[in-house]
């Protein structure tokens, strides 16, 4: 069997140097914010909270059980024990992270929809009423029931000591690159139905936006960025489904080999999106960086506790 090409997982380790440190100090200041302003204590920094949690989580377990599994010692390690869902592990926690991150832009774009279209509705209150625990309970479990059939899986493993491919039975290899197509797919068609349905809101309420409605505008910008990244995935799997259909081996290893490029876009787009197109956060950040202390404001708080304070 051809080696698959090595250069994707340089390209990976490349974004990896740039993207990962950023990411974390994107996330360090969030949790910063939170602990001085309501603002970011909202819903949707809540969400937003997990998904930068699940793309770190995500790229720090690929990197340690598959982009450095060649490491001297490293190797051997996992090698000798890889009946104990090692190989096991590094095939099905692409799945996992895959369909959490899938939860994440989901519930994102949905939020968006309700704050922006539908303010003071029943559902959109009880989404921005919800205590903090509810909404990391729901965004970390909804994703782990539907990769229950991808987690009980077992039958791999290591093809030799010199190469450490994982070798997966191509009945298994199927199913999931099938599920993966379904839900990247009905994830983008989902999201890209509430921009739609939010675009034509728009049409018919352009005048007379209050500056906290613009607010949430530009948050579903920020999370419409993001979305981008979810049709790089989709044609990943469009392309891995019909290979696995098609029961050519080697273009399976080849996709396997191209993952990292996709796995990172769809990870490192995200701080990116945030530092750019969130220019609240992006103020805030750069004085985090230079240790200063947090000027918010604590008006600047979400379109649905604004207009509820107004009906009182």
């Amino acid at each position: 069997m051809e080696s698959p090409p090595a250069w994707p997982l340089y390209v990976y380790y490349g974004m990896s140097i740039l993207s990962l440190p950023l990411y974390f100090g994107v996330l360090i200041c969030l949790l910063r914010l939170r602990y001085f302003s309501k603002t970011y204590k909202t819903t949707f920094y809540t969400i937003l909270l997990q998904h930068c949690i699940a793309d770190i989580i995500s790229m720090t377990v690929f990197t340690v059980i598959w982009a450095i599994r060649m490491l001297p010692g490293l190797k051997e390690f996992y090698f000798h024990y890889q009946e104990y869902y090692i190989a096991a592990g590094t095939y099905n926690s692409i799945y996992y992270f895959l369909y959490i991150r899938c939860a994440g832009i989901v519930f994102l774009s949905i939020h968006r929809y309700l704050v922006i279209s539908a303010p003071t509705s029943r559902i959109t209150m009880r989404i921005q009423e919800a205590a903090t625990w509810q909404i990391v309970l729901v965004y970390w479990i909804v994703p782990t029931l539907i990769s229950l059939i991808v987690l009980k899986d077992t039958d791999f493993h290591y093809d030799a000591l010199e190469t450490m491919e994982v070798v997966a039975p191509r009945a298994i290899i199927t199913r999931n690159t099938l599920m993966a197509l379904i839900i990247v797919a009905l994830t983008c068609f989902i999201c890209v139905l509430s921009y739609l349905a939010l675009f034509l809101f728009l049409r018919k309420h352009s005048a007379g936006f209050s500056k906290n409605l613009q607010r949430e505008l530009h948050l579903a910008f920020q999370v419409l960025a993001l979305l981008c990244a979810f049709f790089v995935m989709f044609a990943y799997y469009i392309f891995q489904n019909y290979f696995s259909q098609t029961q050519n081996t080697g273009p399976i290893y080849t996709m396997r080999a191209l993952y990292p490029i996709a796995n990172g876009t769809l990870s490192y787009i995200n701080p990116f999106c945030i530092l750019l197109l969130n220019r609240d956060f992006s103020r805030q950040f750069m004085r985090t960086l230079k240790c200063e202390k947090v000027r918010v404001s604590e008006i600047q708080v979400s379109t649905v506790k604004s207009l509820s304070t107004q009906r009182k």
